[in-house]
């Protein structure tokens, strides 16, 4: 066995017990901490721009579970490394966002929190490499989840106008979208817990659990998110339909349903040409919540810094007085409690400029990439609990495609301190560790199989001779 295997073989050996347990115990607090996070009952704060989104509590807290991790780093450097070498898109790109603080509206702000979500990658890839059993994460935010649906159900029978709002059941949190988006979360997990193998009792739990978080979901009104819900089950169960097809049927499928959307329209743009139709005419009545201001104003402001943008987060909830959102004399330009433009390819775009959009578009679709590619080549059970199994495969490709949909109308596509953008982390890291040993595993296969090879060719001439 030549150097690199062995290396390999022991990179991949189940870890300490103190290892476990520290990893276990961090990844708890990190991931409750992302989905519940502290409650705030001033939602009526007129100011929120002049400070920092990042309080001090939060800057303590995640520096805390960077020292905890610091003995895992030390323990797995070696693995850590090899992960960080396989993400290299992800890597090169949060490069380019620290870059981006040097030309960025607000110096201070953009360090701070390019800082922090460094200090976000090197937990989560730490974490990655030292959890021995890969549904652990999926637990733990599906307990999250209902931690915060089980607070948000308090404080509504305690509080019901203050978790009430008029646009929906806010409970604990700031806005009624965040409460939604935490549902959503929690329900993708335990779709995916529902189809792992266990005891019929569980099931039952993760059954009364995901209709808790529905029904908290559907009183937040998040309607976003709860599209989400209803169209992610669906796409899952056309990709494992796929999967069990022939690359040739499969493949025939996708053309066709490409195919008949494709006429659809050409139809529709022949049915308005013949009837001197205007084609944009039932899309111009359509606000989105008057989500169509904010990004009309964003168009604008992405033609001022068309290439390298405004820099990592350095656009909302900066400086009051560089703040562009509020020069404008548009109806937001006076509220400070607008602190997004409700579509994250917009922020991206006015944060990274056209080379981090096209760049962080091709960190998520290589995840996507990845995440299929495990649906694949998965098995439904396996007695290696590291090993990704195809349930956790698929949760990552939901939460992948419900990131994309959510981004649509809500922002958080690498936003410093958002639920997703820690969870995009997560699921990335997790895909690329797969790949990595799965590399690996082939390289391994192919040494065993060139030296049962050359022993057979060595027995032969020996017979021979």
């Amino acid at each position: 066995m030549t150097k690199q295997t062995h290396a390999s073989s022991v990179n991949n050996a189940p870890p300490s017990r103190w290892i476990h347990r520290l990893s276990t115990v961090i990844l708890f607090c990190m991931v409750l901490y992302a989905v519940v996070g502290l409650p705030n009952f001033h939602r009526d704060v007129t100011i929120s721009a002049s400070t920092d989104a990042v309080s001090p509590f939060n800057r303590l807290l995640w520096l805390l579970l960077f020292a905890l991790s610091l003995p895992l780093m030390k323990a797995k450097w070696q693995d850590i490394l090899d992960l960080l070498k396989s993400s290299g898109l992800l890597f090169s790109l949060f490069i380019f966002f620290t870059c981006s603080s040097l030309w960025a509206l607000d110096f201070d702000i953009s360090l701070r929190r390019i800082l922090f979500a460094w200090i976000q990658i090197a937990l989560v890839a730490t974490l990655t490499c030292t959890i021995s059993c890969r549904v652990t994460l999926i637990y733990f935010v599906f307990y999250s989840a209902l931690v915060a649906a089980w607070a948000d159900l308090i404080v509504w029978g305690i509080m019901p106008g203050y978790a009430m709002t008029s646009e929906g059941l806010a409970g604990i949190q700031l806005q009624k979208n965040q409460t939604g988006l935490i549902m959503m979360y929690g329900l993708l997990a335990g779709g995916a817990l529902f189809f792992y193998p266990q005891s019929k009792k569980k099931r039952r739990l993760i059954i009364a659990g995901c209709l808790l978080l529905f029904f908290i979901l559907l009183a937040s009104k998040s309607k976003t998110c709860l599209s989400i819900v209803i169209a992610v089950p669906a796409i899952m169960g056309l990709v494992f339909l796929l999967n069990r097809c022939r690359a040739a049927t499969a493949f025939t499928v996708l053309f066709s349903g490409v195919a008949a959307f494709l006429c659809l329209c050409f139809s529709y743009l022949l049915w308005c040409t013949f009837n001197n139709a205007n084609p944009a005419a039932p899309f111009l009545d359509m606000t989105f919540t008057s989500r169509t201001d904010l990004w009309t104003f964003m168009l604008d402001e992405i033609q001022k810094r068309p290439w390298l943008g405004a820099g990592f987060c350095s656009f909302w909830s900066i400086n009051p007085a560089i703040q562009p959102s509020l020069k404008t004399s548009m109806w937001f330009g006076s509220e400070a409690h607008i602190n997004e433009a409700h579509n994250g390819y917009l922020d991206l775009l006015a944060t990274g400029g056209l080379v981090g959009f096209v760049w962080g578009l091709a960190v998520v679709g290589y995840a996507i990439f990845l995440a299929i590619q495990a649906t694949a080549h998965t098995e439904a059970v396996t007695e290696n609990k590291a090993i990704m199994s195809k349930p956790i495969a698929f949760f990552h490709l939901s939460f992948l495609s419900a990131l994309l949909i959510h981004n649509f109308t809500e922002s958080n596509l690498f936003s410093n301190n958002a639920l997703l953008a820690v969870a995009l982390y997560f699921t990335f890291f997790d895909l690329c560790n797969w790949n990595r040993k799965r590399n690996v595993s082939e390289e391994k296969r192919e040494f065993l199989r060139k030296q049962e090879n050359l022993l057979r060719t060595r027995k032969y001439y020996t017979k021979v001779t």
